[in-house]
This record gives structure tokens, C-alpha cells and sequence, in this order.
């Protein structure tokens, strides 16, 4: 991918999942903002903290998965229907959720989850 060119907004979201399901966060500081803040975990401020999060979390529990099932929009709000899960492939635990996700300057700014609350 050439590097000049503009990510577009559902495209640095899904690298924001892959960073979690791979446990590699070195492209926190190139997708996410210096003031990145998720609004579900208020603790966790910009690139450094993510990273912190993604290598404290993912050796805790190796098996996290995010799955992305539709994003919605393209510009500066991005919404995601996803999931997110672990355990066993053929008995995952999972739990239904939609993100919404700022982006800001070509960086994801700050996101807020919702979760199903009919389970």
C-alpha cells in the first residue's frame, strides 16, 4: 500500500481489530490519535496505553477475537457491528457490539461500544 495515499476511515477501524486479534500493536501510533480515548475503557489514552493494553490483554487471553460483521460510513463517524469472543471455535463465548468511531486528521480519535442488551 502506498503510504501517501489516504487510508479510508473503515479501512484504519479494521486495522484497529486486526491490531487486537493479531496482538501485534505496532500500528497504535500510526492509526490512532495522540488523543485517542475509548469511551469504554477511559483509562486507556492514546498509541502508548493501546499498546499497553494490547500486549497486557491478548497474554491474558490469548484466544480474544474481534469479528466485524458490517461497518457503516465513511468519513468521520464509522459504526461497526461486530462481536467479540473467546474460547473454543466449535463453543465460543461471544458478545454482540457496535462501535462508533471518530476519525480525525486520518487517525481513529475516540470510540464509544455498545453492547446487546437483550442477552
Amino acid at each position: 500500500m502506498n503510504s501517501d495515499m489516504p487510508q479510508s476511515a473503515q479501512h484504519i477501524a479494521t486495522r484497529y481489530f486486526e491490531m487486537w486479534n493479531t496482538g501485534d500493536p505496532s500500528i497504535a501510533d500510526e492509526i490512532l490519535s495522540p488523543d485517542w480515548i475509548d469511551h469504554a475503557h477511559p483509562e486507556v489514552t492514546g498509541p502508548h496505553h493501546v499498546r499497553q493494553a494490547v500486549e497486557r490483554i491478548r497474554t491474558a487471553q490469548p484466544d480474544l477475537r474481534f469479528q466485524i460483521d458490517s461497518i457503516l460510513g465513511d468519513s468521520d463517524l464509522v459504526a461497526i457491528v461486530g462481536s467479540a469472543g473467546h474460547g473454543p471455535q466449535d463453543n465460543p463465548t461471544t458478545t454482540r457490539l457496535v462501535w462508533l468511531i471518530r476519525v480525525q486528521d486520518g487517525r481513529l480519535a475516540e470510540m464509544w461500544t455498545y453492547r446487546d442488551a437483550t442477552k
